[in-house]
């Protein structure tokens, strides 16, 4: 990573000295499309984790597939696709024909048709570093740009035309599940390279491509899979980068995605540009849709060289029959990574008593399964099986498929219930053994329902973390709850931090009772009240009433 960091610079530093292509006003050489990078304000090249890397960053075609159209109009389009070879890479093809009216001149214009050849690979490509598993998160890539045809017209002057041929060179690096960190060198040739690193004109003349050093990095902050913040449904994607041109000021942008079920999804973005000498910062806006296979995206964003407010919109599609295999014996099967667990016996929402459950299933041949962040061992005939410990409460269980470094997660969702011993109902019970005509039967066995809801009610509670029972004892349905309890469960259910008390709470609870702090915040947060005669009374047994209006206020059916 770091020697090709050094490379990078080099190269863009010892650049020979160019001259911009001051007759177009731009150069064709800088494509930035794409509906969902321009909505993150076109701070892309630290993600690159889609089709559009292809115009922003080659590193990221090592995990990158499918096909794109975008589109401004029908002058201006960019068509791209990453087609997977195996092995951890891809290779790229886009082309980008542009159409463009200059604001400044309105009787001339140009257009433009720019081919993009490209390959992406991890960097474990390499014998010697294949199994080092920190390089196959690094992703090297390289473009060959070529200008199949630059017309410039003006009015009253014949027509020029110009083609040129240069290279972009990029690497992502994904430090974490969350992080990634992006460089690319755009136009990295000199002029005259082999050829290349120049745009010639038909009258001879011939400028050199303006080189730009692109850094970037991006982070995952929200997410309900591999994130700092864990937000059921939620994910929130940020984005930034630092473009320097030895000819212009650096460009800052700056961008973000908030998306909803992985489904819906609303960008904004500062795009720096360089426009008429100066830098300007819009703001672009952005939506996008996502299924299981295809996607729209739709921005607004600023277009410099016009200086207005355009519109752009993006379809991409993600072919379920391009899959990465591994490289295997001619009669070994494919790893289809669509379906790399072929069954589990997990299900979403599963409740239980038990404090652990056993997850088994099968995996597609050569998938490593992995179950909370820890690898599950897989037999010989690719059935795997563990036991995962569960907490009282709500569990979130998940499972990955990994096959050299490409993941698929899936989350599912275990409620371990409290179970609670009622004294009363092993009364009940007793009786009910006992008992020798019908009429007697049959008014224990109402009493047994009767407790049996009690006892649901009481679990539900427990397991929420609103009442304590201490393991192995029973619990007592008609000893009732003292005041003090309920505070205090109630408090550390919440998990809310305990207040200094620094004097005494109420008459009968001193600044010293254990139950002091977790009175005074109760009744701060007006959950519970103190009685008229300004006593809170701790030991008292908690009413009906009072303990209805409580659950009503935590939201807990009573």
């Amino acid at each position: 990573m770091k020697h090709f960091c050094v490379v990078l610079f080099i190269l863009f530093f010892c650049r020979l000295a160019f001259a911009q292509t001051g007759q177009i006003a731009t150069s064709p050489f800088y494509p930035e499309g794409g509906a969902r990078p321009l909505g993150m304000g076109a701070a892309f090249v630290g993600l690159a984790d889609d089709v559009n890397s292809l115009l922003y960053n080659p590193g990221g075609l090592a995990w990158v597939k499918g096909l794109t159209v975008s589109l401004r109009d029908s002058e201006n389009i960019t068509a791209g696709q990453a087609f997977p070879t195996g092995y951890g890479s891809s290779v790229g093809l886009a082309v980008v024909t542009t159409k463009l009216s200059l604001p400044s001149n309105l009787t001339t214009s140009t257009n433009s048709k720019l081919l993009l050849l490209s390959f992406g690979t991890k960097l474990n490509f390499l014998p010697q570093l294949y199994q080092d598993p920190n390089f196959q998160r690094i992703g090297v890539g390289i473009n060959i740009k070529g200008l199949i045809s630059e017309t410039l017209r003006q009015q009253n002057q014949p027509d020029l035309s110009a083609s040129g041929w240069d290279m972009d060179l990029g690497v992502i690096w994904k430090r974490t599940d969350w992080n990634t960190v992006g460089i690319s060198l755009q136009n990295a040739l000199p002029a005259k390279t082999l050829g290349m690193g120049e745009i010639k004109w038909d009258v001879g003349s011939a400028e050199g491509i303006p080189a730009s050093l692109k850094i970037g990095t991006s982070a995952k902050i929200i997410s309900d899979i591999d994130a700092p913040v864990y937000m059921e449904g939620k994910d929130l994607l940020l984005n930034g980068e630092i473009d320097f041109s030895r000819s212009n000021p650096a460009l800052l942008r700056l961008g973000g995605e908030f998306g909803f079920n992985k489904t819906f999804f609303v960008r904004a973005g500062v795009m720096q540009q360089h426009q008429n000498g100066a830098v300007v910062s819009p703001i672009n806006l952005g939506l996008g849709y996502r299924s299981s296979n295809w996607g729209v995206d739709l921005v607004s964003y600023h277009e410099a060289t016009r200086n207005q407010n355009l519109a752009y919109l993006s379809f991409i599609y993600f072919p379920r029959g391009w899959v990465v295999v591994e490289k295997l014996e001619i009669e070994k099967p494919v790893v289809v990574m669509e379906t790399p667990i072929e069954k589990i016996s997990l299900e979403d929402n599963i409740v239980t008593y038990d404090d652990r459950i056993e997850v088994a299933g099968a995996v597609k041949p050569n998938v490593d399964i992995f179950i909370n962040g820890l690898q599950v061992a897989v037999a010989a005939d690719n059935n795997f099986r563990a036991v995962v410990p569960l907490e009282i409460g709500k569990n979130l269980i998940l499972v990955e498929a990994r096959y050299e470094e490409e993941k698929k997660s899936w989350k599912y969702k275990v409620l371990r219930k409290a179970k609670v011993e009622i004294a009363e109902e092993k009364a009940i019970q007793a009786a009910l053994k006992k008992a020798t005509t019908a009429a007697e039967k049959a008014e224990l066995q109402k009493k047994e329902s009767a407790r049996a809801e009690e006892k649901g009610k009481v679990e539900e509670l427990v397991t929420l973390g609103v009442i304590e029972v201490e393991p192995g004892k029973e619990f007592h349905l008609e000893t009732g709850i003292t005041r003090g309890e309920l505070a205090t469960w109630v408090v550390k259910a919440a998990g809310l931090p305990l207040p200094k008390v620094e004097e005494d709470p109420f008459p009968d609870v001193k600044r010293d009772d254990p139950l002091a702090p977790y009175i005074k915040l109760i009744t701060q947060m007006n959950l519970m009240q103190p009685f008229a005669d300004g006593t809170f009374r701790p030991t008292a047994l908690v009413s009906k009433k009072e303990g209805e209006r409580l659950f009503k206020a935590l939201g807990i059916k009573s």
